[in-house]
């Protein structure tokens, strides 16, 4: 299985990533949505993607997500933020899943396994 994670925190980053790898998860970790799109528009289409909302400045994880879905219809995606549930349901689409942070890495496989099953 194949994970695009898109999280401006570069240590958080890595942590899930090392963390992801070691549940058998193959995972290819970016800072922005920019760089996302340019692999996505390669060709390099992942089973799910996992992105912050908030990444700084430039595209946020809803407008990663909402491009990624119209051109890869398949693409599991799960949103994570600092926000509440409350704070971020009004805008989440059909198909989309949310992580509340701090969240264990665990749960974050738990809920890629999920998405890629469902899609």
């Amino acid at each position: 299985m194949r994970v695009l994670l898109i999280e401006d925190d570069a240590l958080l980053r890595m942590v899930l990533s090392d963390r992801l790898a070691e549940e058998g998860i193959d995972v290819q970790g970016l800072a922005n949505a920019e760089d996302a799109l340019i692999l996505l528009g390669a060709g390099q289409v992942p089973d799910v993607l996992v992105t912050d909302i908030k990444l700084g400045g430039g595209l946020s994880g809803f407008d990663l997500a909402e491009v990624a879905r119209a051109r890869h219809p398949e693409v599991g995606v799960i949103l994570i933020s600092g926000a509440s549930m409350s704070e971020v349901q009004h805008t989440l689409r059909r198909r989309e899943h949310f992580l509340q942070k701090p969240f264990e890495p665990e749960a974050l496989a738990a809920a890629i396994r999920a998405a890629a099953a469902r899609e």
